[in-house]
C-alpha cells in the first residue's frame, strides 16, 4: 500500500483532501448559520414569552391575598406552561440556577428586569427518554415567597443535538460518498500510469479504454501512438537490414580482392578497414532491433556466462581474466547478456591493455563488475556515455575505433532483464562497469 506521503502526492488523495476539507467546511458553515439563524430566532422567541407569562404571572399573584395565590396561580397555568406558588419558609434552599441556561437567563433578565436577579432555571429529566426536558425555574417575589414555573417546551439547548447529530452523520456520509468516487475516478488513471510504464519494453502495451471520457481519450491517443510508433521502427528496422545485406555483399568481394593485393601491409590495413565496417554494419543493426529478442528467459548460471566470456576473449588474444564463485544462478536470457558483456569487456580492451571481471552474489542481487585499466571518463560525462553513437573523445581515443553503441546496446540488454549498469571511474585508475542483476527467489 502507499504511505501517507505518496497518497498526499497524488491526484486520488488531493482531491479527497479537497472534498473532505469542503464538507468540513460546509458542515460546519452550516451549524454556525443554524446556531445564529434559526436557533437564535427560535430562542428569542422563547424567551420573550416565558418572560411575558412569568410577568403577567407575578403581577397577577402579587395582587392577590397570600391565602389565594395558590389558587391563583393553578388559574394561570395551561397543559404547556405550569405557575405554581409557594409561600416563604415552606421549602429548603433554593436550588441554583443551571450554567447552561445561563444565556436564557441574561436574555429574560434583560426582557422582565423585575423578574430578579434571584431567577434560576434548571432542566428536569423525564423518565421516558423519548420525551424532551421540561424547563423550570424559580422567581422570587418581594415577600420571599416563591412564584415557580414548568414549561413543556425546552430552549435550543435541548433541541439542537439531535439536529446536530443527524448533520454530522450526513457530512460524514458524504464524505465517504466522495472518497468512493474519487476512487472510482483515480483508479482509470492508476491503470493508465501501470500501463504507459510498460510501453517502449517490447510489444505493443494494450492501454485500458476505461473511465471518465478524459481517461478514455488518453487510452486511445496512447494506443494508436504505439501503433504508429511500432510500424516507424519496424519499417526503419527493415530498411536498415535491407542496407545492411546490401553492404554485406561488396565487403565480401573486397575480402576476395584483398588476396590479390601485392603489399602485405597495405592487405593487412585494408582488411581491418572491412573489419571496422562489418563491425558498424552489425553494432548499429543490434541496436536498431532494440528489444525484439525472441530469447526466452531461463534460469542460468551467470558464473559460468563471464567464465565463457572471459575465456574467449583470452583465446583470441586478449587480457582478460575472471575472478568470482563457479555457481551464481538468475532467470535471464542467457545470449543477451553475454552479448551484453561481450560489448563492456570489449569496451574495456579497447581503451585499456586488461580487464578484470568479478562476480558478488548477495541475497537478492548478483554484482558483476567489469574493471578496466584505461583512463576512464570525466564523472560529468558518465549520463552521456550511454547515449547512442556518443564517443567521449576527451577520456578515450579517437583512433581506438568502435560506433559509440556499445555501452548503449550493454546498458539496455541489462534493463530489459530487470538489471541496472552504471559506470564509475576505480581510485587505482581505469573505468569499472559494475552491473546488478536480480535473482529468481530461492536460486542457490
Amino acid at each position: 500500500m502507499r504511505g501517507l506521503s505518496g497518497l498526499a502526492r497524488s491526484l486520488e488523495g488531493r482531491t479527497v483532501a479537497v472534498l473532505l476539507l469542503a464538507v468540513l467546511l460546509v458542515h460546519g458553515g452550516a451549524l454556525l448559520l443554524y446556531r445564529y439563524s434559526a436557533v437564535a430566532a427560535a430562542d428569542d422567541a422563547f424567551a420573550i414569552e416565558v418572560a411575558r407569562q412569568l410577568v403577567l404571572a407575578r403581577e397577577a399573584i402579587l395582587r392577590r391575598a397570600p391565602d389565594e395565590r395558590g389558587t391563583e396561580a393553578r388559574a394561570l397555568s395551561s397543559n404547556h406552561f405550569e405557575i405554581g406558588w409557594t409561600a416563604p419558609g415552606s421549602t429548603g434552599p433554593a436550588t441554583p440556577s443551571d450554567p447552561a441556561l445561563r444565556d436564557l437567563r441574561v436574555r429574560l433578565l434583560d426582557l422582565e428586569p423585575v423578574l430578579g436577579p434571584d431567577l434560576a432555571l434548571t432542566l428536569e429529566v423525564q423518565d421516558d427518554p423519548l420525551h424532551q426536558p421540561d424547563l423550570r425555574g424559580v422567581v422570587t417575589l418581594p415577600d420571599k415567597s416563591l412564584l415557580t414555573f414548568r414549561s413543556a417546551h425546552a430552549p435550543s439547548l435541548v433541541r439542537q443535538a439531535p439536529w446536530a447529530y443527524l448533520a454530522t452523520a450526513m457530512a460524514i456520509l458524504v464524505g465517504a460518498a466522495a472518497v468512493v468516487l474519487t476512487h472510482q475516478i483515480a483508479g482509470p488513471l492508476r491503470d493508465l500510469t501501470r500501463a504507459t510504464a510498460r510501453i517502449g519494453h517490447g510489444t505493443v502495451v494494450p492501454v485500458p479504454e476505461v473511465g471518465p471520457d478524459e481517461t478514455r481519450g488518453i487510452g486511445q491517443a496512447l494506443n494508436a501512438m504505439q501503433e504508429r510508433i511500432h510500424e516507424l521502427i519496424a519499417e526503419r528496422t527493415q530498411a536498415l537490414a535491407a542496407v545492411s545485406h546490401d553492404l554485406r555483399t561488396p565487403i565480401a568481394r573486397l575480402r576476395l580482392r584483398l588476396d590479390r593485393a601485392d603489399d602485405p601491409q597495405e592487405r593487412r590495413a585494408m582488411a581491418a578497414d572491412l573489419d571496422d565496417m562489418q563491425g558498424m554494419v552489425d553494432a548499429t543493426l543490434s541496436y536498431l532491433r532494440g528489444d525484439a529478442d525472441p530469447e526466452a528467459r531461463q534460469v542460468t548460471n551467470v558464473a559460468s556466462v563471464l567464465l565463457g566470456v572471459a575465456d574467449a576473449s583470452a583465446d583470441s588474444g586478449r587480457d582478460v581474466t575472471y575472478d568470482g564463485p563457479g555457481r551464481a544462478l538468475a532467470t535471464v536470457r542467457p545470449v543477451a547478456i553475454r552479448r551484453a558483456l561481450e560489448n563492456l569487456v570489449d569496451n574495456g580492451v579497447r581503451y585499456g591493455t586488461r580487464v578484470r571481471i568479478g562476480l558478488t552474489i548477495e541475497e537478492a542481487t548478483l554484482i558483476l563488475q567489469i574493471d578496466d585499466d584505461g583512463p576512464g571518463i570525466a564523472p560529468e560525462d558518465v549520463v552521456r556515455a550511454f547515449k547512442p553513437f556518443t564517443r567521449l573523445e576527451g577520456s578515450r581515443n579517437r583512433n581506438t575505433g568502435g560506433t559509440g553503441l556499445g555501452l548503449t546496446i550493454a546498458k539496455r540488454g541489462i534493463e530489459a532483464e530487470g538489471g541496472a549498469l552504471g559506470l564509475s571511474n576505480r581510485p587505482e585508475g581505469g573505468l569499472r562497469a559494475e552491473i546488478r542483476l536480480p535473482r529468481a527467489g530461492g536460486l542457490g
